[in-house]
């Protein structure tokens, strides 16, 4: 299934707002200051891939000269409108995970936020992550998994049975929040990730944002 971002590039903020009513806002910058909560040095560099409008990147403007930080994706919709939205980010380029354009050691800290279930192979995209992060350097992740099998947690997953054609209905002729909740249902659970990430990283953080990890925070120090 291919994801549907260039047809929804212009409302993708609004769309983010919808299904999360708002949350994802909080859950960025969380995500940001859990990686900066002991200090970025001024020269560090930042990568925040599967960037999309460079909401997660536009986060880091307060910490480091926005020379520092890159954006890459995929879709090159998705970043024009990152570009009219953050004009101070200059460093947008269009490439895939697995296959990163910059070379060994280079990025202090790495974000990706909500990107990685669209990965076409995620063992090569965390030995990306792992070769252009510095040692040491740190890993943010921020994922959507399936929703706990679990009776406290059957409001979420009837919002995400019948919420989310609601609100594709009203937006994307249903589309793009049908291939989020597919892929959401059939993606890896958090663990599973975590096992992923061990042969290049050390998992120091992982919180369950909502429903029991349906949002799911990591945080990773490179081995």
């Amino acid at each position: 299934m291919k994801p549907p971002f260039s047809e929804i590039a212009e409302r993708y903020n609004l769309i983010n707002d919808c299904m999360s009513l708002g949350l994802h806002r909080r859950w960025k910058r969380g995500l940001v200051e859990a990686l900066t909560s002991h200090g970025l040095k001024p020269d560090g560099k930042i990568l925040d891939v599967a960037s999309g409008t460079g909401d997660v990147a536009s986060l880091f403007l307060t910490k480091i000269p926005a020379s520092n930080i890159f954006a890459i994706d995929p879709c090159k919709e998705m970043m024009n409108e990152g570009k009219k939205k953050y004009p101070r980010l200059t460093q947008w380029y269009e490439g895939e995970a697995e296959a990163l354009p910059f070379p060994e050691n280079y990025f202090s800290i790495l974000t990706c936020t909500f990107g990685i279930r669209n990965f076409k192979d995620r063992k090569l995209a965390f030995q990306e992550f792992s070769r252009t992060l510095v040692s040491g350097g740190k890993l943010g992740i921020l994922e959507i998994h399936p929703i706990p099998q679990k009776w406290q947690f059957i409001p979420f997953q009837l919002f995400w049975k019948y919420g989310v054609p609601f609100w594709g209905r009203l937006f994307s002729r249903g589309r793009a929040y049908h291939y989020l909740r597919d892929t959401a249902a059939q993606f890896i659970s958090p663990e599973v990730m975590i096992e992923e990430l061990q042969p290049y990283f050390d998992v120091q953080q992982k919180k369950a944002l909502i429903a029991g990890g349906l949002v799911t925070l990591l945080i990773a120090n490179k081995r």
